[in-house]
Parts: C-alpha cells; structure tokens; sequence
C-alpha cells in the first residue's frame, strides 16, 4: 500500500536522491515534500475524473440568491471537501461556481435542487487507484526536480514523464465504467 512517505520517497528517488523517513524528518527533502504534497495530490485530483475520487451528493440550499444570473445557490462540500463539480443530475442543467464571501464557493444554477457529481479531496492513501500513485510521484518529482537537483534540464525531463504518466492513467481509468447511450438524431434514426 502507498503512503504519502513512500509517493515522496519514490518521487526523490525518480531525482536521483536518497528516500525520507517521515515527511517530519529534520531534513531538507522532507520539508520539501511536507510542502509540495498536498498541492500535488489536489492538482492531480482535480486534473482527471479518476474514479476513485468521484463522488455524488445533494447541496443545501443558501438562503441568498445570486445577485444576478442565476435563481439559486448552493454551499459546495467541505467534507469531503469538492475540488472540481463535474456535473449535475442532468446534463443540460446550466450551473457556475463562484466564490460567495463568507459561505465560500458555491454554485449556481436556475434548478430547485442541486444533484451534483464532483471530485473530492480524497486523503487516505488507502483509497487511491494504483496509477493515481504513479502520477501523484511523478507530479512531485516535477515539483521537486529543480529545488533537489538545481537543473532545470531533469524538471523537463519530469515534466515529460509526468505528462507520459498522467495521459496512461487517463486512458486506462476511463475504461472503466459504463459507455454513455448513444443518442439518437436525424442522422442514426435516417440509418435505420
């Protein structure tokens, strides 16, 4: 099973350097990946629909509409917490997410009820799909590679292989699951 040691561990050594005991150990590549991994694993979240992450819920309702725009608005989850909105129960509802002031973001919408389809923070390492791993290392060897190695030349090297990582994973996790129906227009209903 990965944890967040071993993601970073691995990372450090894809750069050619030693692996790190905790990401509180009294070291430079440590505190190194205590600052780069939570914006990593979110940026890697928050690039593919990995379906791991996805996850499906009901918002509450604000008490204020949107000034202009739109009829409602709804709090996004914070437990877990929604890094990106995928869509809603029906998928020619229109919505937008803004930032409302105290209440954080929210999202906008004409409908009633928001049934919404989003990417959460997911946390537990336990949780992640085995290539969500290998991308996750490879984005923190990116993030990584020039304040270890001080080259610029091994970042692009990182950068290409993440790019590599992240395009297999993509391909690989949308295999799986359900094909949307294929729908009928005039073309597919002349054929018949």
């Amino acid at each position: 099973m990965a944890t967040e040691v071993s993601i970073c561990s691995n990372a450090l050594r894809r750069l050619g350097d030693d692996p790190i005991t905790s990401l509180t150990d009294d070291s430079e590549r440590a505190r190194l990946c205590n600052s780069f991994y939570s914006d990593a694993r979110d940026s890697v979240l928050r690039s593919h629909p990995f379906n791991f992450s996805i996850t499906r819920t009901t918002l509450a309702q604000l008490s204020t509409a949107p000034t202009y725009g739109f009829a409602y608005q709804y709090a996004l989850p914070t437990n877990p917490y929604c890094l990106r909105v995928l869509e809603m129960e029906e998928k020619d509802y229109k919505f937008k997410i803004e930032n409302f002031g105290t209440q954080g973001r929210v999202l906008l919408t004409d409908q009633g009820t928001a049934n919404i389809l989003y990417i959460a923070r997911i946390t537990d390492t336990n949780l992640f799909d085995a290539m969500f791993v290998d991308v996750l290392t490879a984005k923190l060897s990116v993030d990584l590679a020039y304040p270890v190695t001080s080259s610029m030349q091994v970042q692009t090297q990182m950068q290409k292989l993440y790019q590599l990582k992240l395009s297999e994973a993509r391909s690989i996790d949308g295999q799986e699951g359900f094909m949307d129906d294929l729908v009928s227009d005039t073309f597919t209903d002349f054929r018949k």
